[in-house]
């Protein structure tokens, strides 16, 4: 109808053409007009409009040239610098890194909505700073005077991380099996992340629970395994609970007192009661601090090398266990 403007459009046709030549010859007409996409030529183009006075025999025609200024809708792809995590405390849940997402047009005349689970949350620039996990997207509006709006981007997740952190008050870790030459060592620690645990030098796994400790000091190292690590933690002194077969008090600094490993490490605090050969209780010691264990002396009188007995009555988790042995004080 624009293309008549006020002449009868009874007796008038108008059909649109991609070429000269086609208009020409009344071939290839766009079937179409109103749903006409240009796909085969990027930018400006020209649509040829031949209008023709149907009521004539000759079919007298007009063939108009019309310039179309194609404006691409913009496309923004969201990224996040090679990263798609922010990071945090685990025992305060506050954020302790933040991402930075680029729309992906660096392009001026440009403007910006930026969506956090669906909903506008304010950005309006190509970047957007957060701290907060979810899944993002945006739209893209520009440039002037045609300002198209561009679809809604495809979806960018950003995760929830963070280092472990040991709890207040805890060890980071249980032991079962007191005693034992299979031991059991549990990991148990706070935090956002997908962890990997080694124990001293040995290959890094996903459980958190390492079999057949062997009776000596270890180290539990705990990264936070995502590709955008948010960093590692160590537990140091990490012991079985255990007992030495023998201990030697000469002076020299090796092996001078006796006592339980392990159970101090555990929060747990109990005593010790240590009997000669023929069942006399020579000394009750605590296992709150290792180093201050038995010295092999009885009223301050050094007792003979020999074979001596202990008892123990501890709580491994929640069940009371009593552990009975003996080792030797050797002079």
């Amino acid at each position: 109808a624009q293309a008549l403007g006020a002449q009868n459009p009874a007796t008038y046709s108008v059909a649109y053409y991609t070429t000269l030549a086609d208009a020409e010859a009344e071939t290839n007409a766009i079937a179409t007009p109103e749903a006409y996409v240009n796909t085969a030529t990027p930018g400006d183009f020209t649509i040829y409009i031949r209008i023709t006075n149907t009521a004539t025999i000759s079919r007298c025609h007009e063939i108009a040239e019309v310039e179309i200024s194609a404006e691409f809708l913009p496309d923004p792809v969201i990224n996040g610098g090679g990263s798609n995590t922010v990071c945090y405390d685990a025992l305060t849940d506050t954020a302790v890194s933040g991402i930075t997402l680029n729309s992906g047009i660096t392009a001026p005349g440009y403007t910006f909505e930026w969506f956090l689970g669906g909903t506008p949350i304010g950005g309006t620039d190509a970047t957007l700073v957060t701290d907060l996990p979810g899944v993002y997207t945006v739209i893209a509006t520009g440039p002037a005077p045609l300002n198209c709006e561009s679809l809604l981007s495809e979806p960018f997740t950003v995760i929830k991380s963070g280092a472990a952190a040991v709890r207040p008050g805890e060890t980071g870790y249980t032991l079962t099996n007191y005693f034992a030459d299979n031991q059991v060592l549990t990991i148990d620690v706070a935090g956002f992340g997908n962890y990997t645990y080694q124990l001293d030098n040995g290959s890094p796994q996903t459980s958190n629970i390492f079999t057949n400790v062997s009776s000596a000091a270890h180290t539990v190292t705990i990264v936070d395994a995502n590709v955008n690590s948010c960093g590692t933690i160590t537990i140091i002194d990490v012991r079985t609970v255990d007992y030495p077969k023998y201990f030697t008090p000469n002076g020299d600094g090796y092996h001078d007192t006796w006592n339980i490993t392990g159970l101090g490490n555990e929060g747990t605090t109990t005593s010790v009661s240590i009997f000669d050969r023929f069942g006399k209780l020579v000394k009750q010691i605590s296992t709150s601090n290792e180093s201050d264990g038995w010295d092999g002396t009885m009223n301050g009188r050094p007792l003979p090398a020999d074979d001596y007995w202990f008892t123990i009555e501890y709580r491994e988790g929640d069940v009371t266990k009593e552990f009975k042995s003996h080792f030797a004080l050797k002079r």
